[in-house]
């Protein structure tokens, strides 16, 4: 050992004695400086290997915290991504039958359309179908790189869904337009038409009739109308109106009960000089002059009231139809139905001629609506504009 090593040790480390009682002996041990720098150099190691080992237990229980923290982290995110895709999915839910009740509400609607309106302008689109929610989805994993590629498809498919969405609203929302557009028309003219003709308390009285429940039933298959908007339903309301009007319209004298290039007017409704005494009179129908047994035949639906022999009528058919509207037919040749007879439109009824109070062969027709004589011209010239 070289020399001011020797005297270094010995002038901090000198010798040192321990006293050491045991069993009444004592011992003398002594420490040379070599021990006592060997004894230090062991303390003081055991004491930087004790720190490195505490220092590096601190930082991998940091590092185990902080991953663990942040896979907290990354779950809580997870978990709301799961949550807010759910909801999108409930919403997508609500708006898919949402698009379903206006899908069945216009479906019903153009079935309904009479035949005076026309679909051909009413276009139907495919089926809309939701995102479904992985079942997994709500169990929090790490994620690899297939499932970021599902996810960025899953959310370019939530955005073709709304975009679909939208879109199919926007086109029930044209075609419910285009319905209440062609609705109202025909509505209005129908209306428009029947004024002055006097068969409003024929029509009031279909309507009251319309809104009794005879005869009627079926499995029932409502439709959600908190689902559907008001004024989608304002406009089926217009098209069940609607179907009520051509439903009258149906119930109507709505020709003459003669083949068109099988008579002449010989005289008109109103006022006129009698045929018999050149006298004035009121004349309650119209003449319909023609060949002898010209077929005659009903103007519409009906019940046969009377049919027989009447007075100044000659042989006489008095037909009773829907809405208060009676039909009569004079100066008939021959009767071919009887009383009590259900009879439909265009049904022959009788044979032209000249029987009664008659100067030549000519029908005789009355059109009555609620016991009250109207002009059957009227009548039918204004219902062949609705046709």
């Amino acid at each position: 050992m070289p020399v001011f090593i020797k005297s270094f040790f010995n002038k901090h480390f000198p010798a040192r004695q321990l006293l050491i009682r045991q069993n009444g002996e004592v011992k003398h041990v002594v420490l040379a400086p070599w021990l006592q720098v060997s004894a230090l150099a062991i303390i003081f190691i055991a004491i930087a290997w004790i720190s490195v080992s505490s220092i590096r237990v601190y930082m991998q229980t940091h590092q185990i915290s902080h991953i663990e923290q942040t896979q907290l982290d990354k779950q809580v995110q997870w978990q709301q991504k799961v949550k807010q895709q759910q909801q999108r999915y409930a919403l997508q839910q609500e708006q898919l039958a949402e698009l379903e009740q206006k899908q069945a509400l216009l479906q019903g609607m153009i079935e309904s359309l009479p035949a005076s309106i026309s679909k051909d302008v009413i276009k139907l689109e495919g089926e809309l179908e939701s995102s479904p929610i992985n079942e997994n989805e709500s169990e929090f994993h790490e994620p690899l790189e297939e499932d970021k590629t599902q996810n960025k498809h899953a959310q370019n498919s939530l955005t073709s869904f709304e975009q679909r969405y939208i879109m199919l609203n926007q086109q029930y929302d044209t075609n419910f337009t285009l319905l209440a557009a062609q609705i109202n028309q025909r509505h209005d003219a129908i209306i428009e038409i029947l004024k002055g003709t006097g068969l409003e308390n024929a029509l009031a009285q279909h309507l009251a009739l319309s809104t009794q429940t005879t005869a009627q039933g079926g499995p029932l298959d409502i439709l959600d109308e908190s689902k559907i908007p008001s004024n989608f339903l304002v406009i089926a309301d217009k098209l069940l109106l609607l179907n009520q009007l051509e439903s009258f319209l149906t119930e109507l004298p709505s020709t003459l009960p003669l083949p068109a290039a099988k008579y002449y007017i010989s005289s008109n409704f109103g006022l006129r000089k009698d045929p018999m005494n050149k006298r004035r009179a009121f004349h309650k129908g119209i003449d319909l002059a023609g060949w002898h047994k010209t077929e005659i035949f009903a103007p519409a639906d009906g019940t046969v009231r009377r049919a027989g022999r009447n007075g100044g009528y000659g042989n006489f058919i008095e037909l009773e139809h829907k809405n208060g509207v009676v039909t009569r037919f004079g100066h008939l040749n021959k009767i071919n139905v009887k009383k009590g007879q259900l009879v439909t439109k265009h049904d022959v009824i009788g044979l032209m001629g000249s029987t009664g109070r008659s100067t030549s062969t000519h029908l005789h027709y009355e059109v009555l609506i609620d016991d009250k004589h109207v002009n059957p011209l009227k009548i039918t010239k204004a219902l062949s504009r609705v046709w």
